[in-house]
């Protein structure tokens, strides 16, 4: 990101997983997205990509709860009273449209339908779907930003408990040792999907708040990350 000319000027660019793995692994010990994704319902979400009015959910972690009507999982996120849960009808009018809810009040475990039982669609952003197994990891949200419906690029990081990280790593003998199979089939549980750059000095702050895809790996198997919306690249 360039240097400067004394080093009391440099500041520290701190590439944070978008799971904020530091304060993941103090609180529960997850592992990456590749993982959860043997388990069904992954056990915790971290959010991120929300717009500046909800910046308070980014980077939250939403852990599973248990179970709606429906069957679907519901997650609470473990510094609010923030929920993400699945309403086949969240107007209670019989033929609304079902969908993944974030929203500020506890869902019903034994409502069919309006599962907040406020009679109508208020919450903090959802995205419709017949899908009661999981919301998506990757994909376009409405969200309620100062006071009008916006389209916002949600990713939701999956983890499940270190035992099950360990579970599901092959033994050192089942692994193999090319160079070839090390750059297209590496330990991806290891590896972050998503990371988010906060710390950049003023001339590099456009760079702040940035999302890093995980966009492929080297040679040696390292992952290597591109800006969602930049052409900048971590390596």
């Amino acid at each position: 990101f360039g240097s400067d000319a004394s080093a009391k000027s440099r500041r520290v660019c701190k590439f944070l997983p978008v799971a904020k793995m530091a304060k993941l692994l103090s609180a529960v010990a997850v592992t990456a997205l590749s993982v959860a994704s043997a388990y069904g319902d992954p056990y915790m979400f971290t959010i991120t990509g929300a717009c500046d009015y909800h910046d308070r959910i980014d980077g939250s972690n939403f852990v599973k709860q248990g179970q709606t009507a429906s069957g679907a999982p519901y997650y609470k996120a473990m510094h609010s009273e923030t929920y993400i849960y699945y309403d086949p009808d969240c107007m209670a009018s019989q033929d609304g449209t079902p969908r993944w809810i974030i929203g500020v009040v506890k869902p019903s475990t034994t409502s069919t339908h309006d599962l907040d039982g406020d009679g109508f669609c208020d919450y903090i952003g959802r995205i419709d779907s017949t899908d009661t197994s999981r919301p998506p990891t990757s994909a376009e949200w409405t969200l309620h930003c100062h006071g009008t419906y916006r389209l916002h690029h949600i990713f939701l990081l999956e983890g499940n408990t270190t035992a099950q990280a360990t579970a599901a790593t092959p033994a050192p003998s089942a692994r193999t040792t090319t160079q070839e199979a090390a750059t297209t089939a590496p330990p991806s549980a290891i590896s972050p999907k998503a990371l988010l750059l906060s710390g950049a000095c003023a001339w590099k702050g456009f760079m702040n708040g940035q999302t890093l895809e995980l966009a492929g790996y080297t040679a040696d198997g390292s992952p290597f990350y591109k800006g969602q919306t930049t052409e900048e690249y971590l390596y």
